[in-house]
């Protein structure tokens, strides 16, 4: 057995695990990615590979371990600002009493602290919980620490209103703010709902549900659509949408970002089951909500997304204005048009095949791919990482070449 190399059937054990546990959808990226942390993990456990997998399923702590290697804590202080800027303007005022606010998928702490900072600035009453899987982020949230090139995002006024410099080059979010964030453990695909689910008016679920397969995105906005009250509002990544399910929310657009309301004409869901264990997940389609077009206050706040990303965004309200009954069909004929409308987009491509794949058409999808993939050579990189959500073009371009090559990653 190579030692630096899982063999095939263990990195497949591993990964039917990483469904089960995490969600995490089986593409050939993530796949490569998994490889790495099984070989850094058991190398830094002084193991051989066979034996660190074969106890991974009864150990907890090893599991955990390799969630805290395996998630992305790719994030910023006011990510989106968009997005902010509505919850400040449009959401903020709506609420009656103290705002519950979610911010699942935490990673690091910049999100609960800007939605933090956002309450403080507003005079809004409230709080902010923040949840992750890794233990390593949520360590890091209670910390409250940054370095200084951690704080991508943070105006100077911010800055200076709510953090504290210290030495080192670190600085630590000031005591009011912090009393604000109550930091939880949660897995999103095996734990229950946290209670406070149910009084939230706002959850930030952003770039989490990227890496998560279709059968497992549909289950969780299930659970979640059955615990939120009518009316609550649901924030995702740029890269996502909630085609799925339709039905149980409604998008909305904020100025200039996409929200999503739980749908007051569609009930809760009676029974909501988590997706079988030994299901194969199927593939997930994402599409990238609204960005923002305006830079919030400071002026340190990064820059606007191009045109084409905000493009990319009218195609994914439009998929989740279907409504109740949304098909593969449906979404097919609204990546179709987005395809038409930027032919030189390689995620139009992408959403494309990904959609026609899931319907069944392989070879229509297999011409997607390589229309993504020829895209891909004739735009800049900054502007398609812009709208991939933590993924690098690299990944995307491997991507791309196992789906023409005809492989099942």
């Amino acid at each position: 057995m190579n030692g630096a190399t899982p063999p095939d059937a263990l990195l497949e054990h591993a990964a039917e695990l990483m469904d089960r546990e995490l969600g995490l959808r089986p593409d050939h990226s993530l796949r490569g990615r998994l490889q790495r942390c099984l070989r850094d993990e058991a190398a830094a456990r002084g193991e051989n590979l066979a034996g660190y997998v074969a106890r991974l399923a009864a150990d907890p702590s090893a599991r955990q371990s390799l969630y805290d290697r395996l998630t992305v804590q790719e994030t910023a202080f006011f990510r989106h600002p968009g997005q902010f800027h509505a919850l400040a303007d449009r959401v903020l005022p709506g609420i009656d009493g103290p705002a519950v606010i979610w911010s699942a998928g935490c990673s690091n702490g910049q999100e609960p602290y800007s939605l933090a900072m956002i309450l403080d600035e507003q005079a809004a009453p409230g709080s902010v919980i923040a949840t992750d899987v890794s233990t390593q982020a949520l360590r890091r949230t209670s910390e409250a620490s940054y370095h200084s090139r951690e704080l991508t995002g943070l105006s100077s006024t911010r800055r200076d209103r709510y953090l504290r410099g210290g030495p080192g080059g670190r600085w630590e979010i000031c005591k009011g703010l912090r009393d604000r964030v109550t930091v939880q453990h949660h897995n999103l695909i095996t734990d229950p709902l946290p209670d406070h689910v149910a009084r939230c008016q706002v959850v930030f679920c952003r770039n989490v549900l990227i890496y998560f397969s279709t059968e497992h995105v549909t289950a969780f906005l299930t659970r979640l659509a059955g615990a939120l009250a009518p009316g609550a509002c649901l924030f995702l990544g740029y890269a996502e949408t909630i085609w799925q399910v339709a039905h149980l929310f409604e998008p909305v657009r904020l100025g200039d970002a996409f929200e999503y309301h739980r749908r007051r004409d569609s009930p809760a869901p009676s029974t909501v089951r988590t997706p079988a264990r030994s299901a194969r997940p199927a593939r997930k389609h994402p599409a990238p909500p609204s960005p923002a077009s305006h830079a919030t206050e400071g002026g340190d706040e990064p820059a606007a997304p191009s045109p084409a990303v905000v493009q990319a965004g009218q195609a994914a309200g439009a998929v989740g204005a279907i409504g109740a009954g949304a098909d593969h069909q449906a979404a097919i004929g609204e990546f179709r048009r987005y395809a038409f409308l930027e032919p030189d987009q390689p995620i139009a491509h992408l959403q494309l095949g990904l959609a026609l794949e899931a319907a069944g058409d392989r070879p229509s999808a297999q011409r997607a791919y390589r229309a993504a993939r020829s895209a891909l050579d004739r735009c800049d990189a900054p502007v398609v990482e812009s709208a991939l959500g933590g993924y690098r073009v690299e990944e995307l371009i491997r991507l791309l070449d196992s789906k023409q090559e005809g492989r099942h990653p």
